[in-house]
């Protein structure tokens, strides 16, 4: 028996491949904020933004289309450097 979480990514990595094919179809890129966009409108997969963008970006690049990282991300609290000190 899968596991709901198999499942999940399963439907994910389907959705992924057929945006992809279907930007394949008409432009020769993929944006990773369009792409967000349309899946995150479909489905709330369990998985961080980034990782996303990497699922995405990974199958365009594998079906020859370049990638634009035009999504405006945020970086957690953690991530921003504490300011100079003159």
């Amino acid at each position: 028996m899968q596991q709901p979480e198999d499942i999940a990514a399963r439907r994910l990595g389907i959705l992924i491949e057929q945006y992809v094919e279907a930007r394949k179809k008409r432009y020769d890129y993929v944006s990773t904020e369009q792409a967000y966009l349309a899946i995150r409108q479909i489905l709330k997969p369990a998985i961080s933004d980034r990782e996303l963008d990497d699922m995405v970006a990974s199958l365009a690049v594998k079906n020859g289309l370049a990638v634009v990282f035009d999504r405006q991300t945020k970086a957690p609290f953690d991530d921003i450097p504490p300011p100079a000190r003159r």
